[in-house]
């Protein structure tokens, strides 16, 4: 099994904003903590983990949102939530298995535009349709001055390579996951993210 994470990011500067819109959305979750042991404990444990986030503005003007549950489908589930109680974009980003990455950009609660890297082979047996990213969407939020360099990104094949070029382009870590902060050695970058338990037990 290859390397798999997901992130998301919000093009904001407004942290208290987005960690009210988070709040929003997690306080009708409310989880109850009847006296289990054994399997059944972990499980809630677990649950009680879908509600922790690490929440950094590594590059001003860009909110990152880590969750250990983050990965290809969720957070682009969340993505889309979260993006109906902010008024500013909202990016996921997914890799699977070393042979997929997903970029996705929701406004208001709505899909704006995407782009899906992966081989034909993954595609088939997911049986995926074809994702092209909408040049002129991205360069309005990224900046029209990167048209040629978001071209570049989209016409790349490789996902890993699609990952890193947009990571360079942005400034922001987008190869990250926070079940990966225990073995990280990135101690400076790990210290920029803020955890915050959104776990309302009842």
């Amino acid at each position: 099994m290859g390397t798999k994470f997901g992130n998301v990011h919000v093009k904001t500067n407004e942290r208290e904003a987005v960690l009210t819109a988070i709040r929003s959305m997690m306080d009708e979750r409310t989880v109850s903590l009847p006296h289990v042991e054994g399997f059944e404990s972990l499980m809630i444990q677990a649950n009680l983990s879908k509600k922790v986030f690490y929440i950094a503005e590594y590059k001003p003007g860009w909110i990152s949102i880590l969750n250990d549950w983050f990965g290809w489908g969720e957070s682009e589930a969340f993505g889309e939530e979260l993006s109906s109680h902010v008024k500013w974009p909202v990016f996921t980003v997914s890799y699977f298995d070393d042979d997929l990455f997903e970029l996705n950009i929701y406004e208001n609660g709505s899909h704006v535009t995407g782009q899906l890297w992966c081989s034909g082979e993954t595609r088939a047996v997911y049986e995926l349709d074809d994702k092209e990213a909408d040049i002129s969407v991205l360069s309005s939020i990224l900046g029209h001055e990167h048209i040629q360099e978001l071209d570049e990104i989209i016409e790349t094949e490789n996902c890993e390579e699609a990952i890193d070029k947009l990571q360079e382009l942005i400034q922001v870590p987008l190869w990250i996951h926070s079940d990966w902060f225990q073995d990280m050695d990135e101690q400076e970058l790990i210290d920029q993210y803020t955890r915050y338990d959104f776990n309302k037990v009842g």
